[in-house]
């Protein structure tokens, strides 16, 4: 009985050291921390998948500010095998005072193939004398490529990793043979300190998660964009919503904003400065709306975004969208790695057959 048990503790112990030594992480010295020029506290890093399989990784940190602890969660695109993939992480609300108590990477395996899209290494690719970086890409594939993000870690001297960069332009779609200019910016901070970009990898979209509360009840949205988004507030209707945003690069770029659907008859508008802009307004396959629209380079602007629909005052809505959001606050997280799972069962289904086998041996004997 005593070698039984024996055995149970050798094969726990090392399906733990299986999940335990899954090589996704971030490298300690490409991992740094610093109030950018908007003034945002920003966690710049890059994952590392030493796997011989694609992951989606999620990037967890706990921040301390004033005593106070802020987690956040962020998922990334995803890494393919021996790549990296560049993060930048903007966390409004904590003060100059935040410290990065703790980084966690969770992953999980994905079946993704990796594009055709390539980075044109020629006399094309410049760094300039402001530190940011112009160049193309080519899709030197078979398929046409959608909505692509290129990200890029920023050296400084000796080597020294100061920054992540992404493109400037939205690239919703690259043809077989298609080339495109890009170009991407370091925070203004470190622009003097660029001496190159490597680790060019491409990917989708990263959206950054917002929350907002609207009454009692939590509304979360998320957005896609180089510049960042500080929420101010619903008002007190819960149909406008107002956030401050920080475009620190001289270029304009674009904010896409993705909203929980609550009626089909949500129309937004939106005020820039109060002054209405021209936006753009989508739903996509899950049912979100995306509200688009421009915004300026180097510039701080108060936006409000009108049109929500108060969900007590939508009587139109379909019984399956008005429980949603209940039960979805029911769902269990996902968060956890079931990966020990494959090791774990196996092992105990394989150590009740011993067992079963030695009784049976023992009672043979006796």
């Amino acid at each position: 009985m005593k070698n039984i048990l024996f055995l149970i503790a050798c094969v726990a112990v090392f399906s733990l050291v299986q999940n335990i030594d899954a090589e996704v992480f971030i490298p300690k010295n490409e991992l740094l921390e610093y109030v950018g020029s908007d003034g945002i506290y920003t966690v710049v890093g890059a994952v590392k998948n030493t796997e011989t399989y694609p992951v989606r990784p999620t990037v967890h940190l706990i921040i301390t500010d004033d005593g106070k602890q802020v987690e956040t969660i962020q998922p990334l695109p995803i890494a393919f095998p021996n790549k990296d993939i560049p993060f930048k992480i903007k966390i409004p609300g904590v003060g100059n005072n935040a410290v990065l108590m703790e980084t966690k990477v969770t992953f999980e395996q994905n079946s993704s193939v990796e594009s055709g899209v390539k980075i044109i290494y020629d006399r094309s690719l410049i760094k300039h004398a402001d530190g940011h970086l112009s160049g193309r890409i080519i899709n030197t594939g078979n398929y046409t490529e959608h909505d692509l993000k290129i990200y890029a870690t920023v050296h400084g001297e000796n080597n020294s990793f100061i920054d992540v960069a992404k493109n400037l332009e939205k690239i919703t779609e690259l043809k077989p043979g298609q080339s495109l200019d890009f170009t991407m910016y370091p925070d203004p901070i470190v622009a003097n300190d660029v001496h190159y970009y490597s680790c060019f990898v491409l990917g989708d979209d990263t959206i950054v998660p917002l929350y907002a509360m609207r009454g009692d009840q939590r509304f979360d949205f998320r957005y896609d964009s180089s510049a960042s988004f500080v929420v101010v507030g619903f008002n007190d209707a819960g149909d406008s919503l107002a956030l401050t945003g920080i475009n620190s690069i001289k270029f304009p770029t674009y904010v896409n904003f993705e909203f929980p659907k609550v009626s089909d008859d949500e129309k937004f508008t939106v005020l820039v400065d109060d002054k209405p802009v021209k936006s753009l307004q989508s739903i996509d396959e899950q049912g979100n709306w995306h509200v688009a629209f421009d915004i300026d380079g180097a510039s701080q602007n108060h936006i409000i975004i009108s049109g929500f629909a108060n969900v007590e005052k939508t009587p139109s809505n379909s019984k399956e969208s008005a429980k949603n959001p209940s039960e979805t606050q029911k769902q269990p997280p996902q968060e956890y790695d079931l990966t020990i799972m494959y090791y774990v069962v196996p092992a105990i289904v394989g150590l009740f057959g011993i067992v079963v086998y030695l009784r049976k041996r023992s009672n043979h004997t006796m």
